[in-house]
């Protein structure tokens, strides 16, 4: 089958790739031709695991091809994907702006007999809007043209691996032969035992941020829960294992740290909150999950301040910049968020990141990177853990307090063992856990 798809980002980038892998012919449409140059030469414009062997692979194989025009892009393709962005408004509503052009761009060009995608993550109501632009660019019979809500459930860091092996695949829609049509894109993936649900548009729609707003609310929970633990001297990670023991709770995405961060848990529980009261609900659990995950950054730089008293003129670093290990995603990253509020009290940070140290340098300009953890360390009067890379957890407890000014760890992430900390005589701060003094 021939696919076209419009927006060549995270989702959209990676959408292409699998699709091309699992033997499509797909056609990947971009209006930024530097990106676009990239790409055609077989180079991905971020990091994430699996992805530029894969597309090399594709690239080679000839299934996948680039181009920066939307006609060229759709041409011939009984499915359309829109993958492009939709950030935040000053609001917190999602703007659809992109999605929109992109509709009208594509309007004019597609098959006599199509079904457009819905791929980005949009609040419920955008499809039909969607379907209305595309019938003004190019008047069509329902039985001719239909739009359809795929939401991705990719994960930073592992969209890859969810791509080719998805827990679930989700496709909204009102047409059978649009059902049909997905159920042919999907079909490589469904003959494997991967799942196939089918829905309405409105609940595929709002399924992804009902999904994202959930897992916020795990992280949300379990970083309050480590503030309760702090105050009464409990360990959160312990209470933790025990409370996810039971199977309707889980352990994941119960480890307390510095809050949630990235291109989706930030904007989507803000979207979704927006949306639910423009619908008529007043969803105030959705403003605490935010307003918790913002106190868990306000509760490390607490800790800082308790470990130097006064931060002006002290040295902070950072171990760990990208909002999570596996990704050079600095979007929404807490690590900068703390960064910014040290260097507001006049405190010098530097920061270490595998990755992302190039991307959080164009975010936080006053930052000074260092090229390992090490170095990052010498002569701080304090480290924070603010990701746990693994090349941050095997830090050898001897060697960095040999390079600190003073020995003084906050551990934002719970990277490092107590016990070991304690024997090397650190200052330690872990999170919802007692602290070494």
């Amino acid at each position: 089958m021939r696919i076209g798809v419009i927006g060549t980002g995270h989702v959209g980038l990676i959408t292409c790739v699998s699709l091309a892998a699992i033997g499509h012919e797909v056609v990947g449409g971009d209006n930024d031709p530097e990106k676009i140059a990239l790409l055609e030469r077989g180079v991905a414009p971020f990091y994430e695991p699996e992805l530029q062997p894969m597309l090399e692979q594709q690239l080679k194989e000839g299934r996948l091809t680039f181009t920066a025009s939307p006609a060229e892009a759709v041409k011939d393709a009984p499915v359309v994907f829109i993958c492009v962005g939709t950030p935040p408004r000053v609001t917190g509503d999602a703007n659809l702006v992109a999605v929109e052009q992109a509709a009208r761009s594509v309007a004019s060009h597609i098959a006599d007999r199509a079904v457009v995608v819905e791929k980005s993550t949009v609040p419920s109501g955008t499809a039909q809007r969607l379907k209305r632009t595309l019938q003004r660019g190019r008047p069509q019979p329902e039985e001719h043209l239909q739009v359809v809500s795929n939401p991705e459930f990719l994960r930073e860091g592992k969209a890859v691996h969810d791509s080719m092996h998805p827990e679930r695949i989700l496709v909204g829609g009102e047409a059978e032969w649009a059902f049909e049509a997905m159920r042919e894109v999907y079909k490589p993936l469904t003959d494997q035992g991967y799942p196939l649900i089918e829905t309405s548009i409105p609940t595929a729609e709002l399924s992804k941020h009902a999904s994202n707003a959930f897992l916020a609310m795990k992280i949300s929970f379990a970083n309050a829960l480590a503030r309760v633990c702090e105050k009464a001297g409990a360990d959160v990670v312990e209470v933790a294992d025990a409370i996810g023991a039971d199977a309707r709770i889980g352990r994941a995405f119960l480890n307390a740290g510095m809050g949630y961060g990235g291109s989706c848990f930030p904007k989507d529980v803000q979207a979704f909150e927006h949306l639910s009261r423009r619908l008529g609900y007043d969803f105030r659990l959705l403003q605490e999950v935010a307003r918790i995950n913002a106190e868990a950054i306000d509760s490390t730089l607490e800790k800082v301040r308790d470990a130097l008293w006064n931060l002006e003129g002290k040295t902070v670093a950072l171990l760990g910049l990208a909002f999570k290990p596996g990704t050079d995603d600095v979007r929404e990253a807490p690590a900068l968020t703390l960064g910014a509020k040290l260097l507001a009290e006049g405190a010098t940070v530097t920061g270490y990141d595998p990755l992302a140290a190039a991307n959080a340098k164009d975010v936080l300009p006053e930052l000074h990177i260092a090229p390992d953890p090490l170095s990052a360390a010498a002569g701080a009067d304090c480290v924070v853990i603010c990701t746990e890379w693994p090349e941050i957890r095997d830090l050898d407890a001897g060697e960095l307090k040999e390079v600190m000014a003073y020995p003084v760890v906050v551990d934002g992430r719970n990277a490092f063992d107590s016990g070991t900390m304690a024997d090397h005589g650190f200052l330690y701060y872990p999170t919802g856990r007692p602290p070494l003094l």
